[in-house]
């Protein structure tokens, strides 16, 4: 499973973008990897729409993200308040997995 990842804030995409980051799980811890692939799973990432509706305004953050794993692709986009507990906590993983990297972590996310 590849995943790519990137946030910003603001009104407008462009306004404050983050780096992108790439995940890998094959790189990954294997416990690490197996939590990455049942957080997918249980957001049921793939069945979701390409754009998650939101109340927005410029304050709020948008992820974009895409996920490749066994020959399928999906990208949504979402805004805050992120819809959904599930969803929730695995964009909290992509944050955490890619900060790590940041740190220095041997994660091999790549940015």
């Amino acid at each position: 499973m590849r995943v790519r990842f990137q946030k910003s804030e603001g009104l407008i995409f462009r306004d404050r973008q983050g780096p992108p980051v790439t995940i890998d799980a094959g790189t990954l811890e294997e416990d690490d990897r197996r939590s990455l692939e049942q957080m997918v799973h249980e957001a049921r990432f793939f069945d979701l729409p390409a754009r998650i509706p939101s109340f927005r305004d410029a304050r709020d953050t948008t992820c974009q993200i895409t996920i490749e794993d066994r020959g399928r692709e999906h990208s949504i986009t979402v805004c805050d308040p992120v819809q959904g507990p599930a969803l929730r906590r695995l964009i909290a993983r992509l944050h955490e997995l890619g900060n790590d990297d940041r740190k220095g972590d041997d994660r091999k996310c790549e940015v």
